[in-house]
């Protein structure tokens, strides 16, 4: 009776201690809002299909590249998917194309503009149909082709983005060596990667991407956008802490891995809720507080570059300030109108 009583005893003091240790990861607050080294203003956002798509009056793009200078961003990735069945790009308009890179290179010449193409795999269930085959050799290379027509217009690389794709996958690589070879050493060669996590999980593949998958895919690319984001999770603190670890180890887990790969952690301002988002927990602050949580331990990780905004069409300007307190350490920049054309 008494060899029962302390085992109850003892079960007791299991369950409190376990229930204060999930209270404090789900209610203690990460991070502090106090002054960081870690912007350096080589941040990125990912921008609507519009602007590749159809004529723009060009003090409405002249506009867009002065705010984004403004506010530190260094790379865009303007909306290009998905490819089709056939590996073929949507419409867009070549002649908009070479309208929007010459108005940022007079405009803001140290913005990087890359094409973000890719799209939806076959074999699962979303409301949009898939078209991508990744182990469709012929759909590769015709993908292939069309990046290497994209580079050919002037853009200064590529931004893949497939989803979604599971730990491990060897297509995926193939594509990427393939593009890596076709657009050549002087683009850039980004990707949006799957967010991370300890261990690939047996029932859901595609939920995280472990740290050895990383360094295997930033042996071939220049730069990963980890996708920090629809994370399920139910509280601001526990998001916090989940994007403080992310940043902590996909910036370790690149070390070493290729000799320019460098990382962005992608910051959400979108605001449906559902079950993998909640707009009161990934806020672009509780993931600020996250990265500068993450890269506190580490001294930023050599291979850590800056924040990507997802997306620039859904930043209002309360994200924006927030961006710009909890980042770049001040208030807002003021944006200069454009200057008329002659």
């Amino acid at each position: 009776m008494r060899l029962l009583r302390r085992v109850l005893g003892a079960l007791v003091v299991l369950a409190v201690l376990g229930a204060a240790g999930l209270a404090y990861l789900n209610y203690t607050p990460v991070g502090d809002s106090a002054a960081h080294p870690f912007n350096q203003d080589r941040n990125a956002v990912w921008l609507e299909h519009r602007w590749l798509e159809r004529e723009h009056p060009v003090e409405e793009m002249e506009t867009l590249f002065a705010s984004l200078e403004a506010h530190g961003i260094r790379y865009v990735f303007p909306h290009l998917i998905p490819f089709n069945a056939a590996g073929r790009l949507p419409v867009h308009s070549r002649e908009q194309m070479r309208a929007f890179i010459a108005t940022a290179r007079r405009v803001a010449p140290e913005i990087k503009i890359l094409p973000w193409v890719g799209g939806l795999r076959l074999g699962y269930k979303r409301q949009r149909v898939g078209t991508l085959d990744l182990a469709d050799l012929g759909q590769r290379q015709r993908i292939v082709a069309e990046c290497r027509g994209l580079v050919d217009e002037g853009f200064d690389g590529i931004h893949v983005n497939v989803e979604p794709v599971n730990d491990g996958n060897v297509d995926f690589l193939a594509l990427l060596r393939a593009l890596r070879t076709a657009i050549g050493p002087d683009r850039m060669l980004s990707i949006s990667a799957i967010r991370p996590g300890p261990v690939a999980l047996p029932m859901a593949p595609n939920f995280f991407w472990t740290p050895a998958y990383y360094g295997r895919v930033g042996g071939v690319v220049d730069q990963i956008a980890v996708m920090a984001y629809d994370t399920g999770l139910p509280t601001a603190p526990l998001y916090q802490r989940y994007v403080s670890w992310a940043s902590r180890t996909t910036t370790r887990a690149l070390v070493g891995a290729g000799p320019s790969v460098r990382v962005l952690i992608g910051v959400p301002t979108y605001d449906p809720s559902g079950l993998m988002h909640r707009a009161g927990v990934e806020t672009p602050e509780n993931a600020i507080l996250g990265i500068v949580s993450g890269l506190r331990g580490v001294g930023g990780g050599g291979t850590f570059e800056g924040i990507a905004l997802y997306a620039e069409w859904t930043t209002d300007d309360a994200e924006w300030a927030e961006y710009e307190r909890f980042w770049r350490g001040g208030a807002p920049p003021r944006v200069a109108p454009a200057a008329p054309q002659d």
